[in-house]
């Protein structure tokens, strides 16, 4: 199985709770900037600019650390990780949709996508011909947009397509996954969405 996360940060959830995927492609804007190719045009005391995280890199090869995941190779913005039955293409300095022509072909046909923290611009759906898995995890909003007057902030991403329905042709399975690994699988999105608002209410209420 292959997996794609983008905006992945230093999140090792999945690879903790997914022991069955043995390969991801971690893609992450980091650390040259938190909002993608945007930059603050604000310079630090450190020197780098205000959007980016000097700290990323290193606070990601802890985390991998942990979970005994080792860095075995640099190839420049690529950084690779594997515990020997695992292993992780990490594409830093790398946002969708501007770098896609630069991930593509790695992706070819994946069939496991992680949504966890950032909708992604589906552009880097059109890499594979497989109908999906899709995996959220708790501390994501899922918030159908449409459902604001303004209308969607990213029209063009995931969450918001799933809501509106154009792209469920896409997938066969939806897992919502919680912070401590127990989780609940469901063969359409309204179910999930449905699962993913009871769940959110409930942590609201102290239940």
């Amino acid at each position: 199985m292959k997996a794609v996360y983008i905006g992945a940060g230093i999140d090792i959830r999945p690879i903790k709770f997914l022991k069955h995927i043995k390969l991801f492609y971690y893609i992450d804007g980091l650390p040259f900037s938190n909002f993608g190719i945007l930059q603050s045009n604000i310079i630090m005391k450190n020197g780098m600019d205000g959007y980016s995280n000097p700290r990323f890199i290193s606070e990601l090869d802890k985390n991998m650390t942990g979970i005994n995941m080792k860095l075995i190779n640099i190839l420049d913005n690529i950084r690779i990780y594997s515990d020997g039955d695992q292993t992780v293409y990490y594409y830093t300095n790398t946002s969708i949709p501007e770098h896609y022509k630069k991930i593509k072909d790695a992706i070819i046909n994946f069939d496991t996508l992680i949504v966890a923290g950032h909708d992604p611009n589906i552009i880097f759906m059109d890499a594979t011909k497989k109908k999906l898995h899709f995996i959220g995890f708790e501390g994501t909003s899922y918030y159908n947009e449409n459902e604001n007057e303004g209308g969607p902030d990213t029209p063009n991403g995931i969450i918001n397509k799933l809501h509106i329905q154009e792209i469920i042709n896409k997938f066969e399975k939806y897992t919502y996954i919680n912070n401590d690994g127990t989780h609940c699988s469901f063969d359409d999105w309204n179910s999930y969405y449905d699962h993913y608002n009871s769940h959110f209410f409930n942590k609201i209420n102290g239940k």
